[in-house]
């Protein structure tokens, strides 16, 4: 079965020189950057509910000619600033993979084939720029320079917006708040209360879309967030993020894989981030982001989380 967005995808393509290989694309940029696809995969799983036609995956693969050298823990503090999917070190190889659902009736099937195209149009000339970016605060002013992004928007997205975000969460039973720019929840992990606001101890993942975010690279967007209430730090985050991110490429039915789960902070401490470049003001986005946070938060809870212990892996 093709669904809409499949086929809107193959339509705005087939006028451009890309290599055509199974399921998909094929670009080898100038220079010797590396490569990127774009497959759609067939999805096999047969359940009740929404059915998921494809997965859309976009991978890069960086040449190592001009890129630092990074280490497993390098690689996942790449992770903190990745747009476009998770970075990830193979046979000595930077990667880095983003994933879409693709479902037969799809709510939105321009904006995920917006997305889905922006991915596969960006994902390695910013993510090379990113790791470039690395080495110091003047290779990112280079790369910054070099894609000259727009950096703020004319018009900030209206109050009204984030207010009705917060209310919307609100009725779902979720202690959430707004600001200018921002809105903010919390999903408790385990226990009954619903917010650290109430006891400092609570065991809940604040999530958070702040609109009109700076990116040191690709500009102003969107960017959504996801911490966890660690009370110690991961004997191996590294190890951790890495796995968080391979165990949601399995999912056939998830939210888009557009983000990373990284080391951030002085402590390395694992989180999740998901920026999307956007000159101004796309409506409903925020809202979007939002409940692709909810959704991941729940999956942690309910898949990974141990009251008093964090994440646990088999």
């Amino acid at each position: 079965m093709t669904g809409e967005v499949e086929e809107r995808i193959h339509k705005a393509l087939k006028s451009h020189s890309l290599e055509r290989i199974d399921n998909g694309y094929r670009l080898v940029h100038p220079s010797g950057a590396g490569i990127s696809t774009l497959r759609m995969l067939p999805a096999t799983e047969v359940r009740d509910g929404p059915q998921v036609v494809a997965i859309a995956e976009v991978v890069a693969e960086y040449q190592a000619a001009g890129l630092p050298s990074f280490h497993p823990a390098g690689a996942q503090r790449l992770n903190a600033m990745a747009v476009y999917g998770a970075y990830d070190m193979r046979n000595g190889q930077l990667r880095q993979t983003a994933q879409f659902s693709l479902y037969a009736k799809e709510s939105a099937a321009h904006l995920a084939t917006q997305t889905i195209l922006d991915t596969f149009a960006g994902q390695l000339p910013i993510g090379r720029s990113v790791a470039l970016a690395a080495v110091s605060a003047a290779a990112l002013e280079r790369q910054r320079a070099h894609h000259a992004m727009p950096r703020d928007w004319k018009m900030p997205l209206k109050a009204d917006d984030l207010r009705n975000a917060a209310a919307a969460l609100q009725a779902r039973g979720l202690a959430a708040a707004n600001n200018d720019s921002a809105v903010w929840a919390e999903l408790a992990l385990s226990g009954d209360c619903p917010s650290r606001a109430i006891d400092p101890k609570a065991e809940t993942a604040l999530l958070q879309v702040k609109a009109g975010m700076l990116h040191p690279i690709a500009g102003a967007g969107y960017l959504a967030s996801i911490s966890l209430p660690f009370a110690q730090a991961p004997s191996d985050p590294a190890e951790l993020c890495r796995r968080l991110n391979a165990l949601e490429l399995e999912h056939v039915d998830f939210v888009p894989r557009l983000g990373a789960w990284g080391l951030h902070g002085p402590d390395d401490l694992p989180g999740y981030n998901c920026f999307i470049p956007c000159a101004e003001p796309y409506g409903g986005m925020h809202m979007a982001m939002m409940w692709w946070c909810v959704r991941r938060a729940a999956w942690v809870r309910d898949r990974l989380w141990v009251a008093e212990r964090g994440i646990v892996l088999d």
